[in-house]
């Protein structure tokens, strides 16, 4: 027989904190328990700063009326709410950082000292989070002060919060790293890789992608944003700023276009608005992959709209968590002071 290293215990995978509905992954669950106290293989940490994933901040803001205290109310009645910070109107969350209070006799996490800052590699979705405070909200950040215990179940991924860099900038790393990682994953020397958002996983994404395609390639960002275009230019001076509204597929098709581009061997889509999958798939190449990052997809209309416009180029949603667990992306801020001042704004 097979040795299928299968894991099915509740309290490990943590569906025993699944309270509605009972027995589902805590991702899935409408509520969870954050309230129970940690078991053996989990990880109690004590929480310091959430990191709004930007689709989800961006409908708190507008939800809020940009008000600080609004958008902390909404962060708050969330959690409560749900056990966990899963936004009802978007399906996403972010990531937090917290100190490590207590670990489990079988955890994951034995090495972990008490009060070291930890970061969980996995969406405020399927954490089991209550808040005894929010805030104060900066309307231009998504990081959110907090006070509260955050739960590790016994399958999360964690990394520890390097000495080095900044924690704001760590933070951001981690919550966008595998935009780095799949980029040098799925692309090639002399590949051109498009990049739909000059936000933080834009960036990161354009920076991986220079190193990655080399002098042969080409690296494309489009952005309506002239301010994020500019940023871009300091961040990845190789790569080629287009200003065009990502959701219009011809306005994107024909900006590349104009540019002397082919269709992209590679397309990361990173944009926090909804309706970017039409560009993707019509600027990608037949043979190309499109890597569907933000969580403002549709994943049935990237399914359909291939079939659509006939395209037969791979869809891929990419894992949050990779192997390398953000050591990609920290070397990359390291050898980027322009990357790493972006992230800390």
């Amino acid at each position: 027989m097979p040795d299928f290293d299968w894991t099915t215990d509740p309290e490990v995978l943590g569906i025993s904190r699944a309270l509605d509905p009972p027995g589902t992954l805590p991702h899935l669950a409408e509520r969870v328990d954050a309230e129970s106290e940690p078991n053996d293989f989990e990880i109690g940490l004590e929480v310091e700063l959430l990191n709004i994933d930007a689709t989800s901040f961006r409908d708190l803001s507008a939800r809020g009326t940009g008000d600080p205290m609004q958008i902390a109310r909404l962060i708050h009645e969330i959690v409560v709410s749900r056990g966990k910070l899963h936004n009802p109107c978007t399906g996403s969350g972010g990531v937090l950082v917290g100190r490590v209070a207590t670990v489990g006799s079988r955890s994951r996490g034995s090495h972990l000292q008490s009060g070291e800052r930890v970061v969980p590699l996995v969406s405020l979705i399927a954490i089991p989070l209550r808040l005894a405070a929010v805030g104060p909200v900066d309307p231009a950040s998504p990081q959110v002060p907090a006070v509260g215990r955050a739960i590790l179940t016994g399958r999360m991924p964690f990394a520890v919060v390097p000495d080095d860099l900044p924690l704001t900038v760590a933070l951001t790393a981690f919550d966008v790293y595998p935009a780095a990682s799949y980029v040098r994953s799925y692309a090639s020397s002399g590949d051109h890789v498009l990049i739909l958002g000059a936000g933080h996983a834009g960036l990161l994404g354009a920076t991986a992608a220079a190193a990655r395609v080399g002098d042969a390639g080409h690296v494309s960002v489009v952005d309506v944003s002239e301010h994020a275009l500019q940023r871009l230019a300091a961040v990845a001076p190789r790569s080629i700023g287009i200003r065009a509204d990502a959701t219009s597929p011809l306005a994107v098709a024909g900006a590349l276009q104009r540019a002397g581009l082919p269709r992209a061997d590679v397309t990361l889509v990173c944009a926090t608005v909804p309706g970017c999958e039409g560009s993707a798939i019509l600027s990608t190449a037949d043979s190309g992959a499109v890597l569907f990052f933000s969580t403002a997809t549709s994943f049935s209309a990237a399914a359909l709209g291939t079939d659509a416009v006939g395209s037969r180029v791979r869809l891929v949603i990419p894992n949050g968590c990779t192997d390398d667990h953000g050591d990609y992306t920290l070397e990359l801020l390291r050898r980027n002071p322009a990357l790493a001042s972006s992230f800390e704004a």
